[in-house]
């Protein structure tokens, strides 16, 4: 085999081999903000909702908790307190900007400041909770460390009784 002919082959392999982990990013418009629970993109012309991967926000615990009503009653009384962690990604997600994006089984990694995803953003705020039956090996730690930065500095949701109120019974 010749010089050029292994530098061909080499090449060939060396795409083979990383085309997957680059395969499913994407680049997508954002076209509304529900809440920091949902953000609405457009991508090569299809809506797609994009909800936080991996995490329950304040907005989900009520659905998950083992008391709706009293966890509802401590996020009220919090975000009643806190009125710009409410409106948290209307803030700091902007309208019509272009985003990264990746479709993980049933939730979206939208990366909004640089390499972070919008996740970790929220659970570093302490706008959210790791959701117990999210296991991708990849991201758990870099949830982990997102959560603990917050509970250390006593960051949103760690500083009240949200956690206590809205948290199933571990059996």
């Amino acid at each position: 085999m010749c010089k050029n002919e292994t530098y061909f082959i080499l090449m060939l392999g060396a795409t083979i081999l990383l085309t997957p982990l680059y395969g499913e990013m994407s680049v997508g418009i954002v076209t509304s903000i529900n809440n920091n629970a949902k953000i609405n993109l457009l991508y090569q012309n299809i809506p797609v909702a994009c909800e936080p991967f991996g995490i329950l926000t304040l907005e989900k615990l009520p659905m998950n908790a083992k008391s709706s009503k009293e966890c509802q009653e401590e996020i009220n009384a919090f975000y009643k307190a806190h009125p710009h962690d409410q409106n948290y990604a209307r803030e700091h997600v902007l309208i019509q900007q272009s985003y990264h994006f990746e479709r993980i089984k049933e939730g979206c990694i939208l990366y909004s400041n640089g390499a972070e995803s919008y996740s970790e953003v929220l659970l570093r705020e302490g706008l959210a909770l790791i959701d117990p039956a999210f296991d991708l090996k990849e991201w758990n730690g870099r949830l982990k460390r997102a959560q603990q930065g917050a509970q250390m500095h006593k960051n949103g949701l760690h500083d009240t009784l949200i956690e206590k109120a809205c948290r199933k019974e571990e059996k």
